[in-house]
């Protein structure tokens, strides 16, 4: 097929050499990978020289600063290999472009080049036991104490909670505002903050490799220094303007598990007989593959363009909605319909289809569940906006 309508020269080059890697360090061990649940750290150092790991950053600290059009070419690639990494370098890649944004100058220049290198690794905090899509309502305390914070409160379904050194994670500085949002703020939360403790790892059906546990904070001490960007009141906004490039990595990594699905289903659409001749050739598995090519695309499309327009206007909530909403029904389709070709074959962990099916729901539910954001679409239809 041609190659998708505006990636640039640079863009191409840059997925060629992600494949390369993909397919030379990550398809021949994914299956081994996914059995040891293990995390990778072998292949985040070769991920670092490549400059995937500092896609986020800008290049005075080390980084390689993409464009959102790349970032979603970088996870394509990566979740068509496996999405466990892509889980990795995308929750790595929020925490990381939160400091690259809206850091001081002293906490850029103390966490963003270890972090370029892969010295480092970032992630989020935001979920808690009571509190999912509403972010208004979350509960954990942060109470200024001369120069630290004291930090009481659980945080639940982190993804690299134990890794992510710091962990960007939202807090409540001021209890008492109005609106409650004025009174959250992000903090950088280091590994080794007193009192501050992994809790229960939380087994998952997919997304093996990258660790989902509690963080329990039990009057943890942050030092006032770690307050992101100095000022608090801003850790809604500072966390909702990421969430927009979340949604693109989410849409990116969905595309990548639903062309990993066309793929796998090609290959062995052309390689099983059935009734003396290649499955491929019958009416039904041809009517399968061209759905599922023309979804992967479309999906693509939506997310390339959404990416554009926030690299434009900064934000484009909507537009990366849709994306994410699109890509995500389709991995869950199409890992479905690769099952399905493969017949008693795909549900075997023999062939890689299972994996694609286990690690698709999640695309659904993650960076807000899809019946959120599609509630966030119609709310900008109502109010005049439609994409354009």
């Amino acid at each position: 097929m041609s190659e998708p309508p505006g990636l640039t020269a640079d863009h191409c080059a840059l997925r060629d050499v992600v494949r390369q890697f993909v397919d030379r360090d990550v398809v021949p061990t994914v299956a081994e990978r996914e059995r040891a649940d293990a995390y990778p750290s072998d292949l985040l150092p070769i991920l670092a020289d490549l400059g995937v790991l500092g896609m986020s950053i800008p290049e005075e600290h080390g980084g390689s600063e993409l464009d959102l059009v790349g970032y979603a070419v970088v996870f394509e690639e990566l979740a068509r290999g496996w999405m466990g990494l892509a889980s990795i370098v995308g929750s790595s890649g929020s925490g990381c472009w939160l400091l690259a944004r809206y850091g001081t100058e002293e906490q850029r220049h103390r966490y963003l080049p270890d972090l370029a290198a892969g010295r480092r690794m970032s992630g989020i905090a935001l979920t808690e036991p009571t509190t999912g899509s509403d972010l208004k309502a979350i509960r954990l305390q942060a109470a200024l104490q001369g120069d630290h914070y004291v930090v009481t409160g659980t945080k639940t379904m982190i993804t690299q909670a134990r890794h992510a050194d710091p962990l960007v994670v939202l807090v409540v500085t001021d209890p008492a505002a109005i609106p409650p949002h004025r009174g959250m703020s992000l903090l950088l939360v280091e590994q080794d903050t007193p009192r501050r403790s992994i809790g229960n790892d939380i087994g998952k059906l997919g997304h093996k490799g990258v660790e989902l546990c509690e963080v329990v904070f039990d009057a943890a001490e942050v030092p006032v220094t770690n307050l992101l960007g100095g000022v608090e009141g801003c850790g809604l906004y500072q966390m909702l303007s990421a969430l927009d490039r979340g949604r693109i990595y989410m849409a990116a990594a969905s595309v990548g598990i639903a062309r990993a699905a066309l793929e796998a289903a090609t290959r062995y659409a052309n390689e099983r007989e059935a009734f003396g001749k290649p499955i491929g050739q019958h009416q039904a598995v041809k009517l399968k593959l061209a759905r599922m090519a023309i979804a992967v695309s479309a999906s693509r499309l939506l997310t390339h363009d959404a990416a554009r327009r926030i690299d434009r206007d900064g934000r484009a909530s909507s537009e990366a909605a849709m994306a994410k909403v699109l890509a995500s029904e389709t991995a869950i389709e199409c890992s479905m319909d690769a099952m399905r070709i493969l017949g008693g074959y795909g549900f075997t962990v023999d062939f890689p289809v299972e994996r694609y099916y286990r690690d698709a729901p999640l695309m659904a539910i993650g960076e807000g569940t899809n019946e959120i954001l599609q509630l966030l679409v119609a709310d900008q239809l109502l109010a005049g906006n439609a994409p354009t």
